[in-house]
């Protein structure tokens, strides 16, 4: 959408003149910048008619102390134009503004905006001193003098900016008109034209400082421009402002159609493949469970075949018991005795009898020693029988 952006900047503070034609051309250090579109010069004296970088080199060199080496105007080019109409738009503004009367360089810039659109824009950098019969002859250090070529008074005219911007209106309209564009725009500023809606939305100046402050002034603007792009354009009619807002409308609904539809082809493919991989995840779980199921099987069966086996030596050989290794080796060193038998009684009676037997076989076999008895007590033993003997031969005698 076409909008009216004229800026006229005068100062000597301004970066040199050399420099910034440098900028504009995007030539010497600039080329890798790129966004130039075009760039000519015009109304140069003879000095730098050849050469007009020289021009602004020698307004470096010779202007006056604090003097403004130029003027530039920066002006936005409708969008709705093409690049052959808006170098035709550009050139017309040059001459309507400036004539034969002032130097100049002429640069068309189409960056892209933070939309992905284009963003064609016009810097027009010239002198402000007159180039005429008198002064085009006159050599580089003589122009910049006092007495060379006079600066006209006209570009600092308190009412010079908004006349430029006027004029500029009116030409962009005439070439909108003629190039079948109706959008049609006004100088006047939004309040005066009795936007309101528009005029609470004016952006504010991205001014220096620091990083969390510019990134919270960078977000506010973006949110004024999205709520302006909302708003029907200005200098439209009432019926061209209802026609862009049912084309916008209709672009909207076609956008989220559009949408809607490439949601549900991907809503349709993940569908699809989600079935696959269920059929994929049902065939390999059919075949585990019939791996399982087989293995299963034939664990049974030898297991089975164990059972068999086991079941055929117990028939075999029915009086045989299950003894542990450590009973074995038991029954080898006790001998025939204690053989494993189902009597558990008589196999203790047996461990017993071998076990005592065994204790006697160790015992150590030791002789008896005879004690003599004290005197006294022989000689009681010495009497005793014969008393016993008295006694018993003494019954009945």
């Amino acid at each position: 959408m076409a909008i009216v952006h004229v800026v006229m900047k005068s100062s000597s503070t301004a970066p040199p003149a050399a420099a910034h034609a440098e900028y504009i051309a995007r030539d010497g250090q600039y080329q890798q910048r790129g966004g130039l579109e075009l760039v000519e010069s015009g109304n140069m004296p003879e000095f730098a008619r050849d050469d007009p970088h020289s021009f602004w080199q020698a307004a470096d060199a010779f202007e006056r102390k604090n003097g403004r080496t130029y003027t530039e105007l920066q002006i936005a080019l409708p969008r709705e134009l093409a690049p052959e109409q808006r170098h035709e738009l550009a050139r017309e503004a040059t001459r309507e503004l400036l004539g034969e009367r002032f130097a100049y360089t002429l640069a068309v810039h189409t960056p892209l905006a933070k939309d992905n659109i284009e963003q064609p824009h016009m810097h027009l950098m010239f002198s402000e001193r007159v180039v005429d019969s008198n002064t085009q002859t006159l050599p580089e250090e003589q122009f910049f003098k006092r007495n060379g070529a006079k600066k006209d008074p006209e570009w600092n005219a308190r009412e010079k900016p908004m006349e430029v911007r006027e004029k500029w209106v009116e030409m962009m309209n005439a070439a909108m008109e003629r190039h079948g564009q109706e959008q049609r725009m006004d100088a006047r500023s939004w309040f005066d034209q009795g936007r309101h809606d528009l005029a609470e939305l004016v952006e504010p100046k991205l001014l220096a400082g620091s990083e969390a402050e510019a990134r919270q002034l960078h977000a506010h603007v973006d949110a004024l421009r999205e709520q302006r792009a909302e708003l029907p354009a200005p200098g439209l009619s009432v019926e061209a402002a209802a026609e862009k807002i049912e084309q916008r409308a209709e672009l909207k609904i076609a956008e989220v159609r559009e949408r809607e539809a490439s949601e549900l082809s991907r809503l349709d493919k993940l569908i699809a493949a989600a079935r696959e991989l269920a059929v994929e995840v049902k065939e390999r779980a059919a075949a585990m469970a019939e791996s399982v199921g087989q293995r299963l099987e034939q664990f049974r069966e030898r297991m089975s075949r164990i059972r068999e086996g086991r079941d055929q030596k117990e028939q075999e050989q029915p009086e045989r018991k299950m003894v542990s290794p450590a009973q074995e080796q038991q029954a080898q060193r006790a001998g025939p005795e204690l053989v494993p038998s189902t009597d558990i009684g008589q196999k203790r009676q047996a461990f017993r009898e071998w076990y005592t037997a065994q204790q006697k076989e160790r015992e150590p076999v030791v002789p008896e020693q005879k004690v003599e008895p004290p005197p006294e007590q022989k000689q009681e033993q010495e009497k005793k029988p014969e008393r016993e003997i008295s006694r018993g031969f003494g019954l009945g005698l």
